[in-house]
């Protein structure tokens, strides 16, 4: 009988598009915090390599390999966000309680919206359950409780507008 031992466990590693999203809701972040030019993320994210271009200073700190991404999806989230901000805003926004403008929502969490309804908004070719799915996963990334919950209820309203058009 042999034991395994978790340490020489083999991380799973994520699929190239779920890469993508969370490397488009960094990127969303980065430029709604500190005003990074577009093209400037859009080289920074794209030529990060490994584990340590996104590692925080402590050794306990996440890592996050992007070099597995979908560039070209990461692109096309992006530039399409930023393209169609305005439409994007307004859908979310029309699915928040009254009391919690886009203003008053948490930076990742905006971003996670806008990534999330960009996708929903403009690709067609992805199922909304998809789309749900992955923005609720990669919010446990960040949030515990009732964030999750909240993106899943304002994409699923957006999705829900999408098929009544």
């Amino acid at each position: 009988m042999s034991e395994t031992n978790p340490a020489n466990k083999k991380l799973k590693t994520p699929p190239a598009r779920s890469l993508s999203r969370l490397a488009a809701v960094l990127a969303l972040y980065q430029m709604d915090i500190a005003g990074t030019d577009l093209n400037i993320i859009i080289d920074d994210f794209i030529n990060a390599r490994g584990p340590s271009a996104f590692e925080g200073e402590k050794t306990d700190g996440m890592q996050i390999d992007l070099s597995g991404m979908d560039v070209d999806m990461f692109k096309n989230i992006i530039h399409g966000m930023i393209a169609d901000q305005k439409n994007i805003d307004q859908a979310i926004h029309q699915k928040l309680n009254a009391d919690w403008p886009m203003a008053r929502i948490d930076t990742t969490l905006r971003a996670i919206f806008r990534a999330g309804g960009y996708e929903m908004l403009n690709r067609a070719d992805i199922p909304p359950k998809v789309i749900i799915n992955e923005y609720v996963e990669l919010s446990k990334a960040f949030f515990d409780g009732r964030e999750t919950n909240m993106i899943n209820a304002v994409l699923d309203g957006i999705a829900k507008d999408i098929r009544a058009m």
